[in-house]
């Protein structure tokens, strides 16, 4: 297993706000000079990340929780247009934009790639540049746990879970993500 040991070297405040997501496919998208219109999960923009944001560059930030699927819809429907930044879950960006060109690819001359952990930034590169152009980047992250009761059995990774003592006596949440790593570990 691989440990993440460095942590980024400046806070995710007003470059990570920007510039972490997926811009919306339409040339000038934003409405209103100032204001940048998000699109993105529930959370994923805490409301002391907007202030500071507006805080360091004056612009404000317009929030429009989502999921993956509203936020492909919504984006699919206008032709990528209303929204400056969409931020899928990383597992939905390559599909999305292959299928209905709805992001529009990120300028990486103006981030700073070397303030992300490189193992995230080289995982969403693969699963988000199409033709050398880049889509995505990472914002957060989260993991999936593996809980269990060790009184009852001994489990060391996923596959245990497919053992034929555990038919029956096993659940996992109905996430794509997870149920990924669950059939690519088994």
């Amino acid at each position: 297993m691989k440990t993440i040991s460095r942590l980024p070297k400046t806070p995710l405040l007003a470059p990570a706000l920007c510039l972490a997501g997926l811009l919306a496919a339409t040339p000038g998208a934003a409405s209103d000079a100032g204001v940048l219109r998000i699109i993105t999960w529930a959370d994923y923009v805490p409301a002391e990340v907007i202030a500071q944001f507006r805080k360091e560059t004056g612009i404000q930030a317009q929030v429009t929780l989502s999921n993956n699927e509203e936020m492909i819809s919504k984006l699919r429907a206008t032709g990528g247009a209303g929204f400056d930044l969409a931020q899928p879950s990383q597992d939905r960006i390559l599909g999305a934009q292959q299928e209905f060109r709805i992001y529009k690819a990120l300028d990486t001359s103006k981030v700073r790639l070397d303030e992300f952990l490189p193992e995230l930034l080289e995982t969403v590169k693969r699963n988000a540049t199409i033709d050398g152009r880049l889509y995505g980047l990472p914002y957060v992250w989260g993991t999936e746990g593996l809980t269990y009761n060790s009184r009852r059995t001994k489990v060391s990774d996923y596959t245990d879970l497919c053992r034929p003592d555990l038919k029956g006596r096993t659940a996992v949440r109905l996430k794509r993500p997870t149920l990924m790593a669950f059939a690519l570990a088994s």
